[in-house]
């Protein structure tokens, strides 16, 4: 019956859920004389200049997404866009993990999680409350979960940003399933479901 009822709500999804499951890698990035360069599989370079004393600390890019850290921000390449978006960070930031897919970048910091969805071109910022502390983090192609001591954080390539939902107090996770669209938690008397292509969550008795 699970099953059948998680299968049911594919059929509501968008129709490009589906035509883009495959990405292959379309865009590289690379730094030379203070400026990155965003290099699409097409005619696209942009470029996007760095301030004085900024360093680069990381350069990742899979599928239409580029990632590149600093020693200030976040930056995202968007290949469908062809441009840069950046996100700067606090000084008391630290950035302690970071994911690429073909679609979107998920950073998770000290003071907070950011995700980058490569097809809209934007940042998020979701920051965590005060005695918050991650138990999960799950990651796909198009979908994202964080599981803390309070809530499930589900992050979208597709649309919107980030959505919490409350877990029940005495509610203990079983287990956790996921594929490139979609997660689900086992908690001891329900389910819960976020779905990158509805991007809110679903509870099911």
């Amino acid at each position: 019956m699970v099953t059948m009822m998680v299968l049911g709500g594919l059929a509501v999804w968008p129709h490009h859920v589906w035509s883009q499951d495959v990405v292959t890698d379309q865009v590289t990035i690379t730094s030379a004389r203070g400026q990155l360069f965003g290099i699409t599989s097409g005619e696209g370079i942009a470029r996007k200049a760095l301030a004085s004393g900024e360093e680069v600390l990381v350069v990742e890019s899979k599928g239409v997404t580029g990632y590149v850290q600093t020693t200030t921000r976040l930056l995202g390449f968007s290949g469908r866009l062809q441009r840069w978006v950046e996100m700067d960070l606090s000084s008391a930031e630290e950035v302690v993990s970071a994911t690429v897919t073909p679609r979107m970048i998920i950073v998770q910091g000290r003071q907070a999680v950011y995700g980058f969805q490569s097809d809209l071109g934007r940042w998020k910022r979701d920051p965590w409350g005060a005695g918050e502390l991650l138990v999960k983090s799950i990651v796909k192609d198009y979908v994202a979960v964080f599981i803390t001591n309070r809530r499930a954080l589900g992050f979208s390539a597709l649309t919107g940003g980030f959505f919490p939902q409350d877990l029940p107090s005495g509610n203990a996770i079983d287990q956790t399933e996921a594929n490139a669209s979609i997660v689900v938690i086992h908690l001891t008397g329900l389910m819960l479901v976020f779905r990158a292509g509805l991007a809110i969550w679903t509870v099911l008795p």
